[in-house]
């Protein structure tokens, strides 16, 4: 299934890359597809036993996301089995992103390959929570464009409520109308930035937020690696101009403006990169925008063949990162990995050793 997913994005992305045309068709096939992946999974990814550990005690969310515990809360009064909770949440976030990529992308597959290449595995696959949360900005996009800040803020601040990193996106209305063109200016600011992520300076001394003290985590990749791909990402879209109020220029300023949160926060990359996503995610909608608009030069196809392999091998990177965490028995790699529905969930101890609390 997984792979099945990736061909057709390959294939058709490509299509529309040199023909210049979207293909309606394949577009809601894929997206059928992921939908009905996200939907149905059984144990894929390790954050699905641990919710489900959640779903069994929610009176742990009644302080720190008082709203996500109350869906819980709802869902059990009913005598719904967790499966069917996360089906539910899995094609509500899908449904609600719909719009985005049909309407705001314009039923682009070269916007779903970026979004399945990096996202996707973790939002909804994963994290659920900001699935829902990613589910709803991608929804408000239009009313960032229409300044509709009223509407905008009053969703985000429900967000909040389902997962508090969500605050975040707080910060978008006012930055996106700071409206700074000089891209000198942008260059060095980048530049210092990046510089800043690279010494490893911490700011948590000025951030007096306990819950970041729950997302601390062992050593990981180095700096210089999480930088690294982070600029191959970043580079194409400060390369291109895209005239203003476009949503090429929007976009691009979103993925700029999570950039720079990430470097800010790197000295903790789990933070950092659960932050960053929200405003990562607009690469989709920047390489549709780029697809639609640009003629297909030798600097515009490099700029898009550099993001479609940074995210294919960061979509190969999260399933062995899955493999590794979800404890797979040696033999299962990155070519054989399994998908598992919750119509065959029996299958999953024939490759996985996880801990599943007795759920099957």
């Amino acid at each position: 299934m997984y792979y099945i997913v990736l061909f057709i994005l390959i294939m058709f992305s490509a299509i529309e890359v040199m023909s210049g045309k979207r293909s309606e068709r394949w577009f809601n096939v894929s997206y059928f597809l992921m939908t009905v992946m996200a939907t149905f999974r059984y144990g894929q990814m390790d954050d699905y036993f641990n919710y489900y550990i959640n779903y069994e005690h929610p009176e742990v969310y009644g302080l720190i996301d008082p709203l996500f515990g109350l869906l819980i809360g709802l869902f059990k009064l009913f005598g719904i089995g967790y499966p069917v909770f996360i089906a539910v949440l899995s094609l509500g976030c899908m449904l609600l992103s719909y719009r985005f990529f049909h309407k705001d992308c314009g039923y682009s597959c070269i916007s779903l390959l970026t979004f399945y290449g990096y996202t996707f595995m973790m939002c909804p696959m994963s994290s659920i929570r900001q699935g829902i949360c990613l589910a709803m900005l991608m929804f408000m996009y239009p009313w960032l464009k229409e300044k509709n800040n009223k509407r905008f803020y009053s969703w985000v601040i429900v967000g909040c409520f389902i997962h508090l990193s969500f605050i975040v996106v707080l910060i978008l209305p006012w930055l996106l109308n700071l409206r700074i063109y000089n891209k000198a200016y942008i260059l060095y600011v980048a530049l210092g930035l990046t510089a800043f992520a690279l010494v490893g300076i911490s700011v948590t001394a000025f951030l007096p937020l306990d819950r970041l003290a729950t997302y601390e985590e062992g050593e990981g990749a180095s700096i210089f690696i999480r930088m690294a791909l982070r600029i191959l990402i970043i580079f194409p879209v400060f390369l291109l101009e895209p005239e203003e109020d476009t949503d090429g220029y929007y976009a691009k300023a979103i993925c700029l403006i999570g950039y720079a949160i990430y470097c800010v926060l790197s000295f903790n990359d789990l933070v950092a990169g659960r932050l960053e996503f929200y405003f990562r995610t607009f690469i989709c909608l920047y390489v549709a925008f780029l697809v639609q608009n640009y003629v297909r030069t030798s600097r515009m196809l490099a700029n898009l063949g550099l993001l479609m392999f940074v995210h294919i091998f960061l979509w190969f990177k999260n399933i062995d990162a899955a493999i590794d965490r979800m404890n797979y028995k040696e033999g299962i790699t990155v070519f054989n990995y399994p998908y598992i529905s919750v119509f065959d969930k029996s299958e999953l101890s024939e490759y996985s050793g996880i801990d599943t609390y007795g759920l099957e």
